[in-house]
């Protein structure tokens, strides 16, 4: 028996069991098993262990198609990842990594794998070369293709101290967005719903920021785990405008599950952010690939 087969009954321990978590239908909407090594694959075949034992349905890839989109050309289809989410579609799913300092190179990608290929959505990543962050001009494009595709939209925030002197923000890396740039964004695109990444980093601060911009959705996915932090979002942002990501492998789906089941939720409510929310953002684009998908 290996290590990480050890066999116990969650119940003794208050906590949920596999069929109880299977009930949620949870869709990891942040998953790093693609991520980029030597060998993403075999990294990904080893973490469907733990989202199996887990009772995750569905995983979203946040590094199909490469980092970042690439300055010249967008990055070539790879056969692996092809034949994954081609094999797997009913249990991997993926968005692409765009650059917004390359907005046409961002768009073909956009449509190799989104228009003609099987991805959902695209993914701003934590900087960039140029130093663009979401709220520039430069968005503009990539996010009216977006709408266009019926395209999901995620977008790393983070809010780090640094500057001289001192300020929330300040110590961003180059093309870093932070809470208050989605903000700025959704108010030009009033009809497109955006995530804005990783509660910001600082969910206190990022909750009361988004909180009057109805169309940007909240992700707590790589935040450190707090309790009442998904409680004070659901007060201030509403249970239909969070959705939730696992983040493994660096983060373990015990400690991203936690902060959903430490909230005072119901069990109706917990589906919602475990994963109905997310099934309801990317329903259009189902639909325009011809896809069924129960919400």
């Amino acid at each position: 028996m290996r290590n990480n087969d050890f066999i116990l009954n969650p119940a003794l321990y208050g906590l949920p069991t596999k069929d109880e978590l299977k009930s949620y239908r949870i869709w990891d909407s942040h998953y790093h098993g693609f991520y980029a090594t030597n060998t993403p694959i075999k990294q990904h075949d080893a973490m469907l262990h733990y989202v199996e034992r887990m009772g995750v349905e569905r995983i979203i890839s946040v590094d199909i198609g490469g980092t970042l989109a690439q300055p010249l050309t967008p990055m070539a289809h790879d056969p692996a990842q092809l034949d994954i989410l081609k094999k797997y579609q009913e249990r991997v799913l993926g968005i692409i990594p765009i650059d917004p300092g390359f907005p046409e190179e961002s768009i073909k990608k956009m449509d190799q794998w989104i228009a003609n290929g099987p991805c959902i959505g695209i993914k701003y990543v934590g900087g960039n070369k140029l130093g663009v962050t979401c709220n520039e001009p430069q968005n503009d494009a990539i996010i009216s293709h977006a709408r266009k595709l019926n395209a999901v939209v995620y977008i790393h925030t983070w809010i780090k101290v640094g500057g001289d002197p001192r300020w929330p923000g300040g110590g961003n890396l180059p093309g870093e967005s932070a809470p208050w740039d989605v903000v700025e964004l959704a108010k030009r695109f009033p009809d497109m719903q955006l995530i804005c990444g990783h509660a910001g980093g600082d969910w206190e601060l990022a909750i009361r920021t988004v909180r009057g911009q109805e169309n940007v959705m909240f992700e707590f996915s790589g935040a450190d785990p707090h309790s009442g932090s998904v409680d004070l979002a659901v007060k201030e942002l509403g249970i239909d405008r969070l959705v939730w990501g696992g983040h493994g492998p660096s983060r373990s789906f015990s400690t991203e599950f936690s902060k959903v089941l430490d909230a005072d939720l119901s069990h109706k409510e917990r589906m919602k952010i475990f994963g109905e929310n997310y099934r309801k953002l990317c329903k259009p684009v189902f639909d325009r690939k011809g896809w069924t998908l129960k919400v």
